[in-house]
């Protein structure tokens, strides 16, 4: 008489089907991969736009400051700058910030010799190379606007 010796436990399953196989820990791997890998492009995206926000409203305070200073103008001061040329920021910004934009002015006379037209204008390169632009612009009348409503028609 012989006797079998086992040495499962109670409640064991048996060998062959316990565990993961190789193809199921390859699969959990590139899921895991594939939400790592997305939420670093997820993570890049969000900065690049935070950059670009950061940036556009560094180029409106800029253009906004311009023409600003502008208006501080009287026409006789107006008439005195050059017709197109970069402009100075006034500004508490680091250099290394406010060179990174290309700032221009543009003065044209506009109908007739009592009215100019303004355009200020900044660009920048953004981190991945993309060139953007901003452009204000105004008319500025001898006589001020109110002046110009009333005799134009």
């Amino acid at each position: 008489m012989s006797v079998a010796i086992t040495t499962e436990f109670p409640g064991s399953c048996p060998r062959s089907k316990s565990g993961l196989t190789v193809i199921e820990i390859m699969i959990a791997v590139m899921v895991l991969g594939l939400v790592i890998g997305s939420t670093f492009m997820a993570l890049r995206t969000g900065f690049t736009m935070i950059q670009l926000a950061r940036d556009s409203t560094m180029a409106g305070q800029i253009l906004q400051s311009e023409m600003e200073n502008l208006r501080l103008k009287s026409w006789d001061m107006l008439g005195e700058l050059n017709e197109e040329e970069a402009f100075e920021v006034d500004t508490l910004l680091d250099e290394s910030i406010a060179d990174r934009f290309v700032r221009t002015r543009t003065i044209r006379e506009f109908r007739g010799g009592n009215m100019r037209e303004v355009e200020v204008a900044v660009e920048w390169t953004s981190l991945r190379g993309t060139q953007h632009r901003r452009v204000y612009r105004t008319v500025f009348g001898k006589e001020g606007l109110n002046d110009y409503y009333y005799r134009a028609f």
